[in-house]
This record gives structure tokens, sequence and C-alpha cells, in this order.
């Protein structure tokens, strides 16, 4: 049982993830607004944002929050604009928006620093929402925690070529999926994927070759999880673990950007070559603010939320308003 102490120390935000992997193409006209940038600052009142995803059709960012369980826009200027209020959702974690068929997807969870947080649903919340991504309007919501016992935390979301959703939970050993047809059930369950407590499994990429990546953020491993037999699930070969691992942007078939925490506060490139077997790092820049948490691409760039999470969980903390965008 993870108790209300741990999920409010500064312990437990350096174990908040989420994140956000991609599975749409994007067009490369947006970029060319902004690539002059290295940085785009916003402000959004103590929203605290832990996810964020780039809208190639509407030009914009959509991006999450912890605080006020809320969801904004963000332009390539830096003007913020909420967009969801939805008293369903406590705290804001995983986004992922499919241009394709206009939906947003939220995923809810409950981490103990919401407006909204409460006895029932700290640590036990795992729910995901879609939306319609132009007016807002909510389009479904699914109640994840209920599919298996214990303690629960809805993270990171991916959809594949087929518009079926994935979604990791953080503190349950399982991947959950959402059908197309608004099905959902557990995808895959492994001992792999949870061997303390804490932060587990956090960032998750589809691959258009059939399988799933995704980050164990305690432990620094990657897992590559076949679409067709979930019971397949080998761990890459990485030169070193990845502790912290939190946000993912797969670039293409053999880039993937991981953005990582946990003291670390960087973003780093992996390039495969074989087929997500091993991977090396072939890049790493360091970010500008405290507590990187996600990463999207919107044209040729990859844009990292500096999302400053340690100070919300920080008792001590001046509560902050001010986040940052940093062009890897």
């Amino acid at each position: 049982m993870i108790s209300a102490k741990l999920l409010a120390s500064v312990a437990v935000v350096t174990l908040i993830t989420a994140n956000i992997s991609l599975g749409v193409s994007f067009a490369a006209e947006p970029a060319a607004q902004h690539a002059a940038k290295a940085q785009i600052g916003f402000s959004a009142d103590t929203a605290y944002p832990e996810s964020l995803t780039w809208s190639a059709k509407q030009g914009k960012f959509f991006v999450s929050s912890v605080r006020h369980g809320a969801v904004g826009t963000v332009t390539v200027d830096g003007k913020y604009t909420a967009f969801i209020a939805d008293d369903k959702l406590v705290s804001t974690v995983g986004l992922l928006v499919d241009d394709e068929r206009n939906t947003l997807w939220v995923t809810n969870s409950d981490p103990g620093a919401g407006d909204r947080t409460n006895a029932a649903t700290q640590g036990q919340l795992a729910g995901i929402a879609t939306y319609d991504a132009t007016t807002g309007k909510r389009l479904a919501y699914y109640d994840l925690g209920h599919l298996s016992e214990g303690t629960h935390f809805a993270n990171d979301v991916a959809l594949d070529a087929d518009g079926n959703a994935y979604v990791t939970d953080s503190f349950a050993p399982v991947i959950y999926r959402i059908s197309k047809a608004g099905e959902a059930s557990i995808f895959a369950r492994s001992p792999l994927f949870k061997d303390a407590e804490g932060f587990n499994l956090n960032g998750i990429a589809y691959h258009r070759d059939g399988y799933l990546l995704v980050g164990k953020y305690n432990s620094g491993d990657l897992f590559r999880v076949s679409i067709a037999d979930p019971a397949m699930i080998e761990r890459v070969k990485l030169p070193q673990p990845l502790k912290g691992a939190d946000g993912f942007s797969l670039v293409d078939a053999e880039h993937l950007v991981v953005v990582l925490n946990l003291g670390a506060d960087k973003t780093v490139e992996l390039v495969s070559t074989d087929g997500w077997a091993s991977a090396t790092i072939a890049r790493e820049t360091k970010s500008v603010s405290s507590m990187p948490t996600a990463a999207t691409r919107a044209g040729k760039d990859v844009w990292v939320l500096n999302s400053r999470l340690d100070t919300l969980f920080d008792a001590k903390a001046d509560k902050v308003s001010d986040y940052l965008l940093q062009k890897f």
C-alpha cells in the first residue's frame, strides 16, 4: 500500500512520470514557425504540467496539470490557454493527441498533490479519458484501476497504427489496452514490470514493426513488448541503465528520445540498428530548469518539458507558475 506520506514527499516527485510517445506523423510546416527558438517559456497558474503533446493540425502544444487536473494549450509564442476543465480528472499526467482522429488522450491519476486529491483515489486511481481535440468535449472515460488489484497510477499512453491505445501503470505490473472499439483490458502483465515500490513502468512508444518500447523508471530498464504476443517481453541491451527514464518520443524506427529526471535532469537520444535488441546513446542534453518529464516531436524538432515538479512536492519550496519547453 502506498502511504500518503510517501506520495507527498519530494522523493516521490522524482519518481513521477509520463510521457509521451507519439504514434503519428507530423507535418514539417509548423516547426518552421519556431525553428530558430531554443526555448519556449509559458506561464500557467501553478499548473505543474507533467506531459505535453504537439498537434500539427492545430499548430500548438497540449499540456497537462498535476495540480489542477486540467489540460491547456501552448502556442509557439508561449501563450497558455485553458482548454479542458473536467471534475472527473484529479491529476492529468500523460497526453497524446491523435490528429488523424481529432482525439486527445489524457491519463488520470492521483499522486496526492492535486486540488481534488482524496483518500479514495490517492495512489489508487488509474483512468484515461478521450476528448475532442478541437472542442475539448469528453468522448469517453475508462476506469483502468478496477482491472487488477492493488495500487495504481496511469502514466503514459501510446497509439498503434490501428488506433488502439496502450497505457502504463507505474504502481501495478501491467500495461493496459483500449481497443479502437472502446474495450479496456490488461494487455500485458509481468513481474519484470514491477520489482519495487514507487514508480516502475513509465514511458511508452509504439514501433511500426509491431511492438512497444516501454521504460522502467526505477531500474532504468527498457523493454520491447510484442503486440502480437504480449508475453514476449525482451529487455533491450543498453550501455547503462536509464534510471529516471520518464517521457518517450520515438523520432523514427531507429531513434528514441528519452527524458530522464531522478537527479539526472537530462534528455538522451537512443539509437538502435538491430530492431531494438540493443541501443546506444548518441547524444544527451542537460535541462535548463528542473524536472524534465516529457518530450514531443513537432515537425523536425523535439521539445522537452521542464515541469519543475520538484517544487510542487517540496513543502518548503515556493510554488511556481512559469515553465519551459526546451528544444533537444
